[in-house]
């Protein structure tokens, strides 16, 4: 039977050779891809799809970013609500937990009505999102929050009996999972910002047809100046217009890479579940990047590399909180000592 140093080499070696394959196909097929997708989903000179799977996943892909964020917030109520501090500092606690974590399910609902509320503006008064929107915000963030506050107190009250020394356990997935989701944010952000590819669909619009359509495509390693064109248009109304590299989407549904890191957190040893939560994750990631390259705001080498430092950055953390680099230091033919059961 392999050891576990050997058994990292070869997981290492897997993800880098399919990792670099698929990157190669994307370095020279992305807009091929993209085309064959959007062939039946994105009209010529639309900027959105009206296809079904793409909007559900354009609403709702992000949600395990903001489901974790709120599950740490509800670690951190019932974690110090149950210690011996003074009352005071418990009851803090415990609002700054829960008001952390209807923040961050407020965000959840947020998508699920801008994002078709974009669409349905964007059919009836072309890119002019803003001027509808906003005088509407107020109404639409009340809903948003009630819906969160809702949502969060449901799940406290569901998770009250949980025993301490659990959510003990689940202080450590809370830092991890924290770290992770930070690292892969700020990531994910400055690449954006950096690289400033224009999106398919910015290319494929009206409005990026008048300024030179796909012959302003670029790879995902290029950095150029051809996203100042589009930005001298209305696309301007579309603040993530010139942001397709990597994929905000996809990083964030890779937030759900963070349930594998509950297998040691939790001690789990069921199988099926192990199995689940390996799988689930895998599933609804890639479920989010096709969605992302049907509704044209992606391409194959931006959901890759989107998705990939989610899963990256999981594996850090997990290393680091749960194994205390202890597969590292095996790949390198050294063993922690024994520790006393």
């Amino acid at each position: 039977m392999l050891d576990e140093g050997k058994k990292a080499w070869i997981s290492i070696s897997l993800f880098l050779a399919v990792f670099a394959g698929l990157l190669l196909i994307a370095t020279f097929f992305d807009l091929e891809i993209d085309r064959l997708l959007t062939s039946r989903s994105l009209a010529a000179g639309a900027f959105y799809t009206d296809d079904i799977y793409a909007n559900f996943f354009e609403a709702v892909g992000m949600f395990p970013r903001y489901a974790i964020n709120a599950f740490v917030g509800i670690i951190v109520m019932w974690l110090f609500f149950r210690t011996t501090l003074p009352s005071a500092v418990r009851y803090l606690l415990f609002a700054a937990g829960f008001a952390y974590a209807v923040y961050s399910m407020a965000g959840f609902f947020r998508d699920l009505v801008e994002y078709p509320l974009a669409h349905i503006v964007a059919k009836y008064a072309l890119f002019e999102q803003k001027s509808v929107y906003y005088p509407l915000k107020p109404y639409f963030y009340a809903i948003e929050y009630f819906a969160a506050f809702f949502t969060v107190t449901l799940a406290a009250f569901l998770s009250r009996k949980v025993r301490y020394e659990t959510w003990c356990k689940l202080a450590v997935f809370a830092v991890a999972a924290s770290v992770m989701l930070l690292l892969t944010g700020k990531t994910v952000g400055a690449l954006k910002s950096y690289v400033d590819r224009p999106r398919f669909r910015s290319m494929n619009s009206v409005l990026g047809e008048s300024v030179g359509g796909f012959e302003l495509y670029t790879r995902w390693y290029q950095v150029t100046d051809n996203a100042e064109l589009l930005r001298g248009t209305l696309l301007t109304e579309y603040k993530d217009a010139f942001r397709s590299f990597p994929s905000g989407h996809t990083s964030n549904a890779g937030a759900s890479y963070t349930l594998i890191m509950l297998i040691p957190c939790l001690e789990i040893k069921d199988k099926r579940i192990r199995a689940a939560l390996w799988t689930a994750p895998i599933l609804w990631t890639g479920l989010t990047a096709a969605g992302r390259m049907v509704a044209g705001a992606h391409f194959l080498s931006d959901v890759l590399v989107g998705g990939t430092f989610a899963f990256f950055y999981m594996i850090l953390a997990r290393e680091i909180f749960f194994f205390r680099g202890s597969h590292v230091k095996a790949m390198f033919g050294k063993k922690d000592p024994p520790t006393l059961q």
